[in-house]
């Protein structure tokens, strides 16, 4: 059961009638259409299946091409999809022109890198946002990857023409200077950029290369040897430029500057926070001392006033856990007692001591935190633990007081 390949004769054709020549489950085979199969590193086309008859209508859902019986899935059939029944192809344009669009610019840029550069494309994807290609080179540099994007798009302005060449024998296609070795024996599309690129290639495409609009070759990266370049064309290119202006616009507005000013204003802005970060630690520094001290001091009082030592204990309702951390990181320079602080950021509790208390703070929390609503964990001499509400935070500090009484 031979399919007419009208995508690659026809590649504007966004309706066509069809007859449908054999229905398993929910896959079709027709006498022609006009949605490109997934192949390539490309995705398939999508759109619907009318019966001509009864206006009853598939959609399309994948369309695959196995041991050259090309199928056609659908969502679910009705009972008039049957063998011989006369259908209307509608093709999801917009996707079929995007998928176009970015695939020809896959052939520019792989064009310019085999002719020009003396690399080859090892691998291509055509992904829902973004495309790649794998140039066979473990390095691509600033300068190749200008020079090849303002190779492609001179290619673009040219408007040249994309000739198909739809041959029936291999030996006729090998006549072509391909770019790749050919990988089917017979029915094959050979596309030729003049100039630019020649490959053997099923997919549709545009007419002429000034469809393609513009590409942008956003990224390059190491990938198993070679360079995988990330890249975007048409409307995707279009998009990708109007989510970046906007978010430039943002930040013009946010410093106010303009795209000459814009990194200077940053820069500035970026070193002014450094040095407040600096400060802000040093400040952090001398304030942490300062509670460490007074936490001691209250300590030795209520040592003396109940005789017998005492943890230090404190809490801080708008500190951080990290803030805590280094409080106590000050007291325990001055004693081996437990200390034990608080906040009500997460209502969390750090608890550490310098070794020579025998109690165990992250069993403590395993047992008495994560056990009653709370999370956390840590070692024998530090832990933490969070709670969803104060009381909880609270009673887990009454049962570590009980402990520490416990141990005197």
């Amino acid at each position: 059961m031979t399919t007419i390949k009208q995508f690659q004769t026809n590649p504007y054709a966004k309706n066509w009638q069809a007859r449908i020549l054999s229905v398993s489950g929910n896959r079709l085979v027709l006498d022609q259409t006009i949605f490109a199969p997934e192949a390539g590193g490309q995705s398939c086309d999508l759109g619907a299946i009318r019966l001509m008859d009864t206006d009853e209508t598939a959609s399309v859902t994948y369309v695959g091409e196995t041991n050259g019986i090309l199928e056609h899935t659908a969502d679910s059939l009705s009972p008039g999809f049957v063998p011989g029944a006369e259908v209307l192809l509608s093709l999801d344009w917009a996707r079929r022109f995007d998928h176009m669009q970015n695939h020809l610019a896959e052939h520019i840029l792989s064009g310019i890198l085999y002719s020009r550069f003396h690399i080859e494309n090892k691998g291509f994807h055509l992904g829902a946002t973004l495309s790649t290609l794998d140039a066979d080179t473990p390095d691509l540099s600033p300068e190749q990857l200008s020079q090849l994007e303002d190779q492609a798009n001179q290619v673009i302005y040219q408007a040249l023409p994309v000739e198909i060449r739809i041959l029936e024998k291999k030996e006729d296609a090998n006549a072509f200077p391909l770019r790749k070795p050919l990988k089917v024996e017979e029915d094959i599309s050979v596309v030729t950029i003049p100039g630019v690129d020649c490959v053997a290639c099923c997919c549709p495409h545009p007419a002429t290369t000034a469809e393609v609009g513009l590409v942008k070759i956003l990224r390059a990266e190491h990938y198993k040897g070679m360079t995988r370049v990330t890249f975007v064309a048409g409307a995707r290119a279009l998009s990708d430029y109007q989510a970046k202006h906007q978010i430039v616009s943002q930040l013009n507005r946010q410093f106010s500057a303009d795209e000459a000013t814009l990194l200077d204003k940053i820069r500035i802005q970026t070193e002014k926070a450094e040095k407040t970060k600096q400060s802000l630690y040093a400040m952090k520094e001398v304030f942490s001392k300062d509670q460490a001290l007074r936490l001691l001091n209250k300590q030795r009082e209520a040592a003396l006033a109940n005789g017998r030592q005492m943890p230090v204990t404190g809490h801080f309702p708008e500190l951080s856990l990290d803030d805590l951390k280094r409080i106590a990181k000050y007291a325990l320079k001055e004693t081996d007692q437990p200390v034990i602080l608080s906040t009500d950021q997460s209502f969390a509790v750090f608890l550490t001591h310098s070794g020579k208390s025998s109690l165990r703070c992250g069993q403590l929390v395993r047992e008495f935190a994560v056990g009653f609503g709370g999370k956390g964990g840590g070692s024998d001499t530090q832990a933490q633990a969070l709670f969803r509400e104060p009381s909880l935070r609270d009673n887990f500090i009454d049962i570590l007081l009980a402990q520490l009484k416990a141990l005197a």
